[in-house]
């Protein structure tokens, strides 16, 4: 399974990069990098952050934000048959990109990484 997960936090990579250490995943922490490898390839699964820069709480209409990143994919009709997982902390970004990704036919759901790791302790 290929997987895409754009996240900019160290400690979110090493929890990720254990979790999926049998699958081929493509780390990437900023916009540019995850359109780079959208590019370059075809993903099943795709985990998504909207705050990055290691900022938090960030607007959405900033350029390197998870929302202007699945804009760009619907916009360009790019990774219609991958899974979305949106695990932003940021409740208002999240919902931003999971409604853009829904109301133009993609699939995906909003988790956010706390709860995604809360099975782990």
């Amino acid at each position: 399974m290929r997987l895409l997960i754009l996240e900019d936090n160290q400690e979110r990579i090493k929890w990720f990069k254990q979790l999926f250490k049998n699958h081929d995943a493509i780390f990437c922490q900023t916009v540019v990098e995850a359109k780079k490898a959208c590019n370059n390839f075809e993903f099943n699964i795709m985990l998504l952050d909207h705050d990055l820069d290691n900022k938090i709480w960030v607007n959405s209409s900033e350029e390197n934000t998870g929302y202007q990143f699945i804009k760009w994919l619907v916009d360009n009709s790019l990774q219609k048959k991958s899974l979305f997982y949106i695990h932003s902390m940021n409740p208002v970004g999240a919902n931003k990109m999971l409604n853009y990704l829904l109301d133009n036919g993609y699939d995906g759901i909003w988790h956010p990484f706390h709860l995604l790791k809360s099975g782990d302790e």
